[in-house]
């Protein structure tokens, strides 16, 4: 297993990811905000807009790779300076990769680089009720859940480190 930055030819295997886990934990609306987010990674000149994301200090994303260029995870984060935050962004597994320890090396991965480049620095992430539990066993805690805050049927839990 490779945990790599993401790079433009990785942009069709996440979007398979983001579908493999739809609509379990993803809303419809959430792809075109996702590719957004993906096209920003490869161009800062392409803005990001979505109804959490603030002007960050920096971005960064990542792809869990398997042998034979297997992509099956990805998830980054972006730095809001001003807050003294780091905000956990668009971490998924593959559907068919669940449950096998990927989800844990992401998160650890995009942990570790937080806290040696922005030590102090509070780690926070919207999820949905779906995967808010796996976030807890990680350390995390619930401050805010909002009844379908996501999509119908898609609640939104605020968690912080």
């Amino acid at each position: 297993m490779l945990l790599r930055e993401y790079t433009s030819g990785d942009k069709d295997k996440c979007i398979e990811i983001f579908q493999s886990n739809y609509p379990q934990f993803f809303d419809k609306d959430e792809l075109s905000l996702f590719i957004n987010w993906l096209d920003h990674q490869s161009d800062n000149d392409v803005s990001y807009k979505s109804p959490t994301y603030s002007d960050s200090e920096k971005d960064a994303y990542f792809v869990i790779e398997l042998p034979e260029n297997r992509i099956i995870g990805c998830g980054g984060f972006y730095i809001v300076k001003d807050q003294h935050e780091a905000r956990l962004a668009w971490g998924m597994i593959h559907a068919d990769f669940h449950t096998q320890g990927y989800g844990t090396a992401l998160y650890n991965y995009r942990k570790e680089a937080i806290k040696k480049e922005w030590p102090g620095y509070t780690i926070v992430l919207g999820t949905s009720q779906h995967t808010y539990p796996f976030y807890e066993k990680m350390g995390m805690r619930v401050t805010t859940m909002i009844k379908s805050g996501y999509g119908t049927d898609l609640d939104r839990y605020d968690m912080t480190q």
